[in-house]
């Protein structure tokens, strides 16, 4: 199961580029319809591109940074994840740390695609909640089905409404009650109290830059 889920983890869950670099970004003010967009286009992706992902997993990063990254929140998700160490953090350290941040989940997202067969799994979405105009966080509820399991996976997808670029980004995903982005700030904490803030980010750094195998092992 925990392959499973770490395949799971890529559909939304990650830090950003910023809107602006990317030129095919899906418009929709209604998170619940992006999200099932955003999903269903990314996987269609890699069932069409399945052989090119087999000669080479490295190219799992290319469809992570296309498809998934323009619809989180880089700057809530990594503030949140440093969580109280932030205060300590200079600016060169933050953007350091971003950098690195976001490259290393890019890598583990793609890490954990390399478990995703899209001809066994299947994302089911639940119908949506009343959005009111004034609502600016939502929970985009969904399954992962696979046959010959007895019960479906659930995942949450939190989303908020970045002001700046006026569309709904996701900032964590929890699976079967474990908020991802929690667990993330955890261990971050306990690597900055044990090597500081510059260690973490060459931790990180070393950890991001691996090369992706097929049926990779998924640090997260």
């Amino acid at each position: 199961m925990k392959r499973l889920l770490l395949a799971c983890i890529a559909v939304l869950m990650s830090a950003s580029v910023s809107l602006s670099a990317t030129a095919d970004v899906i418009k929709n003010d209604n998170p619940y319809e992006l999200v099932e967009l955003v999903a269903n286009k990314t996987f269609e992706r890699m069932a069409n591109e399945r052989a090119k992902i087999d000669n080479d997993p490295n190219y799992l990063r290319e469809i992570v940074e296309d498809e998934l990254m323009p619809y989180v929140d880089a700057l809530f998700a990594t503030k949140k994840v440093l969580g109280r160490n932030l205060k300590d953090v200079s600016k060169d350290q933050f953007r350091d740390f971003y950098k690195v941040f976001r490259d290393y989940l890019v890598a583990t997202y793609a890490r954990a695609f390399t478990q995703y067969d899209e001809s066994k799994h299947k994302v089911v979405f639940e119908p949506a909640n009343k959005l009111s105009p004034d609502d600016r966080v939502a929970v985009v509820r969904a399954r992962i089905q696979e046959p010959g399991r007895p019960d479906d996976i659930r995942l949450d997808f939190k989303m908020r409404l970045d002001n700046n670029d006026k569309i709904w980004k996701a900032y964590d995903l929890v699976v079967e009650g474990v908020s991802l982005l929690n667990s993330k700030q955890a261990e971050i904490a306990a690597v900055i109290r044990q090597n500081g803030i510059d260690g973490t980010i060459e931790m990180l750094k070393d950890k991001a830059y691996q090369p992706i195998k097929k049926d990779d092992e998924v640090d997260f």
